[in-house]
């Protein structure tokens, strides 16, 4: 996929992050996608235990501070 078939979508992280009811897991829920050729979106979530999240938060972290510039001496 080419940057120009990329698409940016604002979300708020409330909507895109929640706990569930037994506060054992995380569930994401990516906004729905249109594909060609179907009638309805495509609908995805993915359910995430605190060993994952902790590891999504270190993997993130990670990544943004390879976005930051680098520090002058």
């Amino acid at each position: 996929m080419g940057k120009k078939d990329q698409k940016w979508v604002a979300t708020d992280p409330e909507v895109l992050l929640t706990l569930s009811a037994d506060r054992k897991t995380v569930r994401l829920h990516v906004p729905p996608v249109m594909i060609a050729g179907q009638p309805e979106p495509l609908r995805l979530h993915a359910d995430f235990d605190a060993k994952a999240i902790d590891s999504l938060i270190d993997h993130l972290a990670y990544l943004r501070a390879r976005m930051l510039p680098t520090p002058r001496l």
